[in-house]
């Protein structure tokens, strides 16, 4: 039986998509209230840090509507737009759900956990880079379970220190993958945020940049493990056995440009923004996907399961009560301020202080670095970013650049934040804390992170003129 909260979620994605296609305000006016009462409905079952969340999210936006202009009209919008984030999670669950059960991602995931030692880190934190994409922090899980599979006592020579150390080290390298994948890929929530607050940049210029900059900090997360002593204390022992060849991923590499292309392709159509592109073409490939992984016992037979697997779907549709907390919630707050501080003078008060540009620039992932030890969530900093700086090109930055900067801090900040889904996933299975795994073992690659990002906003400033 499909739970009677699930419905909601669904008219929230339907509704953000006729908002968004056809332009109808009340669309996504609905959708928004419908997300607010799924939260209201499945706060009971939530978790203790998801009603904190819940209660000090709404409420520190209840009282930055109090300071808006037109609280009402503010209060429709802001969960307008923490409707559109959770539509455009929704949308990728869809995609997540069909790779989870899929038996091709398995044997990739199988193949890469077997290379030799000498390039297993490179080939886990590529293959942890590529597989988040559709998978987000569920490649996490999926490699954390072949690692434990693959890092017997056997395998390390009866050591239990070797042991220890290679599980370490490829659940970092699985971490910096995914990690490094906040910096560009269009199927992240980090695309959807960064383009509301920020509406005038060029993401189809911004994303292969990006994609660069995240190419060197894996680079860098591969120098920082060859060059520790780790790596010498687990030469030798065994390594799993694979018949698969590299050219298995392949399938996997097109799977991602399809969707790429298809997402690109409808928003160039309907003249939208890629991440509606992304909401409305990502579950239809989702569909697809299932139907195909289904077709080896027929045509037939793969029809006739879709009803189930979309069930299925539906009614794991209550679990996502978590992510609807923090991304709607978080839509909520940030839509807030972004009315609140422009009445307040905020944008007024920053051009008046003139700060250099290229501080300004610096201090974002900055900013989403350090907020992040505290739990604070970059859909909230990139939001009041984008309140602050309503005219980046009255402070001298081109609107790109500032979009740029919030784009690498999110995934400079994901490096390093101990309360996030991947560090709490990567912890369990590295029996460490998020703490250890996010502050302590990934500190010093968030450091280097960070410094590869303020220079590559230094290059786009500079490249990239008001």
């Amino acid at each position: 039986m499909i739970p009677p909260s699930a419905p909601l979620l669904v008219l929230a994605w339907v509704g953000t998509l006729v908002h968004q296609f056809a332009g109808l305000a009340w669309a996504g006016t609905l959708a928004g209230i419908a997300l607010a009462v799924f939260l209201v409905v499945e706060l009971p079952n939530a978790s203790r840090a998801a009603r904190l969340l819940f209660a000090g999210m709404t409420g520190a936006g209840l009282v930055a509507l109090a300071l808006a202009p037109d609280p009402l009209g503010t209060f429709l919008e802001s969960w307008r737009r923490g409707a559109s984030y959770v539509a455009f999670f929704l949308a990728l669950s869809v995609l997540r759900d069909a790779a989870e059960r899929s038996p091709l991602v398995r044997r990739c995931g199988r193949h890469l956990v077997a290379q030799p030692p000498g390039r297993r880190y490179a080939a886990l934190t590529a293959g942890g880079h590529v597989y988040s994409i559709i998978l987000s922090y569920g490649a996490i899980d999926l490699f954390g379970a072949m690692v434990a599979r693959a890092n017997t006592l056997a395998s390390a020579g009866g050591s239990s220190e070797v042991q220890r150390i290679r599980l370490k080290r490829m659940m970092l390298a699985v971490y910096r993958g995914f990690a490094a994948m906040n910096c560009w890929s269009p199927l992240n929530i980090m695309t959807a945020v960064v383009s509301s607050a920020v509406p005038g940049a060029r993401f189809g210029l911004l994303i292969p940049l990006a994609f660069g900059v995240a190419v060197t900090m894996l680079a860098a997360g591969w120098a920082v493990d060859r060059a520790s002593a780790a790596r010498l204390a687990t030469r030798g022992g065994v390594r799993p056995a694979t018949v698969e060849r590299w050219s298995i991923h392949l399938r996997i590499v097109l799977l991602v440009l399809f969707v790429f292309a298809a997402a690109e392709i409808v928003g160039h159509a309907f003249g939208t923004s890629l991440v509606v592109g992304v909401t409305a073409a990502v579950p239809v490939v989702g569909i697809g996907w299932m139907v195909v992984q289904a077709a080896r016992y027929g045509w037939l037979a793969a029809f006739g399961t879709l009803p189930r697997r979309l069930g299925l779907f539906l009614r794991r549709i209550p679990n996502f009560r978590g992510e609807a907390t923090v991304l709607g919630c978080g839509g909520f707050l940030a839509g807030a301020l972004s009315a609140a501080l422009p009445g307040l003078g905020a944008p007024e008060m920053l051009a008046a202080a003139a700060p250099p540009p290229l501080l300004v620039l610096f201090a974002i992932p900055t900013l989403v670095l350090l907020t992040g030890q505290l739990g604070l969530n970059p859909i909230v900093i990139i939001g009041a970013v984008g309140a602050a700086i309503p005219d980046p090109q009255a402070m001298g930055i081109a609107p790109s650049v500032l979009a740029f900067a919030c784009m690498l801090g999110w995934g400079v900040g994901a490096n390093a934040t101990p309360m996030s889904a991947s560090a709490i996933t990567t912890a369990r299975w590295a029996g460490a804390t998020p703490w250890t795994i996010a502050t302590v073992w990934n500190g010093p690659l968030t450091l280097i992170a960070l410094v590869i990002a303020c220079a590559a906003v230094l290059a786009a400033h500079l490249l990239m003129p008001v």
